[in-house]
């Protein structure tokens, strides 16, 4: 090949915009699949947070409505929660359900306080760390219902470059029917 048609050559590869498309397209591939992999992830923990803050109320809605509980009804009560979670798994989900008391001097009590799954119940009397509660809830010889939930969300997809999540939530509920809701044998 003389030095001619390598020129020739050369100048009609660097001429020659077929496979333009091709080459953008091979660039732009990569980065497209991971922006969609992220995303999927995103709206898959934003399911899982709002499935998870839907059985935390619904969870301390119910609650507050008995009048007296024992765990019988306390299990019954948790038990719903997991086809709410539906269909995530409920091996990553931790509830604790609790009555807390406060006292004439505005003191927290554990009254009861049940686990569900992963759940650690609250130990202690006084608390020596009360949940923080809305002001409200603070009113001198009364109690409320608090839930406390949390769920490990791994990503499905994007695995590799999202760390797991530890999502969680609580509500607080007043008792409807009675000052107090006790666990008979709690």
């Amino acid at each position: 090949m003389t030095r001619g048609s390598l020129r020739r050559l050369w100048k009609r590869a660097i001429m020659d915009d077929r496979g333009g498309a091709a080459v953008e397209f091979g660039l732009i591939l990569p980065v497209l699949v991971v922006l969609y992999a992220v995303g999927f992830e995103v709206c898959q923990a934003a399911t899982v947070n709002r499935k998870l803050t839907d059985t935390t109320v619904q969870i301390a809605n119910l609650t507050s409505q008995y009048t007296t509980v024992a765990k019988s009804d306390i299990a019954t009560i948790m038990n719903a929660s997991s086809e709410t979670m539906t269909p995530f798994s409920n091996g990553d989900l931790a509830i604790v359900l609790s009555e807390i008391s406060i006292d004439a001097n505005g003191n927290a009590s554990v009254t009861w306080s049940e686990a569900y799954l992963n759940g650690v119940p609250f130990q202690g009397n006084p608390l020596t760390t009360p949940p923080k509660a809305p002001p409200s809830f603070s009113t001198p010889n009364s109690s409320y219902i608090i839930v406390q939930s949390t769920f490990a969300y791994t990503p499905v997809i994007a695995g590799s470059f999202m760390a797991p999540m530890t999502l969680s939530n609580q509500s607080f509920m007043l008792p409807r029917d009675a000052g107090s809701i006790p666990c008979s044998d709690c």
